[in-house]
C-alpha cells in the first residue's frame, strides 16, 4: 500500500459528465419482476493462481432490480451519467435529486466491482 498509485479523484461535476462504460461482456436475462441476472465471467487474478484454480466456466452472477437494469441498459459510454440520471427521473416521474443520489452510488457499486469503469480524459 505505500508505494501503491493514487487513484484520480473527481469533482462532482466531472462525475456527472463522465460517460461510464462497460468493463465486461455480459448479457442481461430478464427476471419475472422486471428486474434482471447479469453472469459474468470470472476472472482470476495472477496471484490467485498460485493459491487456487477456478474452473474455466466460472461466472458471478449479479442481480438488479428494475432501475439498477435500467441504468445498465444506458451504459455505452456515449451517455454521460447526467443524461442517464434525467432519463430515469423522466422514466420513473422522480425529481432530478431522488434520481441523482441512488444513480451514483449505483454506479459507484459497478465500479468497486470492476463491471464499469470512467474513462479519464488526458490533459
Amino acid at each position: 500500500m505505500l508505494f501503491r498509485k493514487k487513484k484520480p479523484r473527481l469533482t462532482p461535476e466531472q462525475a456527472l459528465e463522465a460517460k461510464p462504460i462497460r468493463l465486461v461482456e455480459a448479457v442481461m436475462q430478464p427476471l419475472p419482476d422486471d428486474g434482471g441476472m447479469l453472469k459474468v465471467q470470472m476472472r482470476q487474478p495472477k496471484w490467485g493462481r498460485l493459491i487456487f484454480r477456478l474452473p474455466e466456466n466460472a461466472t458471478k452472477s449479479y442481480e438488479f432490480d428494475t432501475i439498477g437494469v435500467f441504468v445498465w441498459e444506458s451504459i455505452d459510454g456515449k451517455t454521460t451519467v447526467r443524461q442517464i440520471i434525467k432519463r430515469l427521473a423522466a422514466r420513473y416521474d422522480l425529481n432530478l435529486r431522488e434520481a441523482q443520489v441512488p444513480t451514483v452510488k449505483f454506479l459507484e457499486m459497478l465500479i468497486r466491482k470492476g463491471l464499469v469503469g470512467i474513462p479519464l480524459e488526458k490533459k
